[in-house]
């Protein structure tokens, strides 16, 4: 005797439904390919896809604002179009150390406040 796929026509409509099918019994491995359509998928997926398809990045606008903010963190203090002039405090009010293999420069003059200091293992300019 052949076997016989299983269909509406060898079981009768409306033979096999959700409660006949004990919960876990269909694994992905039993789905053929691209048998579970668009339609079958609840729309809150397909809304999930939808928005991370829209998403491609961030405009040059914005890379150029983080490219100009990162420039002033990493660069230090500036003034002027292009941070043309560095600038730095005139008073030190905290302890500063200088380690061993640093090179320190500063515009002067430069006072050090009651209380704190400076300690210079390396180098330190102040010109």
């Amino acid at each position: 005797m052949a076997i016989q796929k299983i269909s509406n026509a060898v079981l009768g409509t409306g033979s096999v439904n959700a409660t006949s099918i004990a919960a876990g019994e269909v694994s992905t491995a039993k789905i053929a390919d691209d048998a579970v359509t668009e339609d079958k998928l609840a729309n809150a997926i397909n809304s999930a896809i939808a928005a991370n398809t829209a998403k491609t990045g961030i405009t040059s606008a914005q890379a150029s604002a983080i490219t100009a903010n990162t420039a002033k963190v990493t660069g230090g203090p500036s003034l002027g179009t292009a941070s043309i002039i560095r600038t730095n405090a005139q008073t030190i009010s905290e302890d500063i150390t200088i380690g061993a293999t640093t090179n320190g420069m500063s515009a002067g003059p430069i006072t050090i406040a009651d209380g704190y200091t400076v300690t210079v293992n390396g180098n330190w300019s102040v010109v």
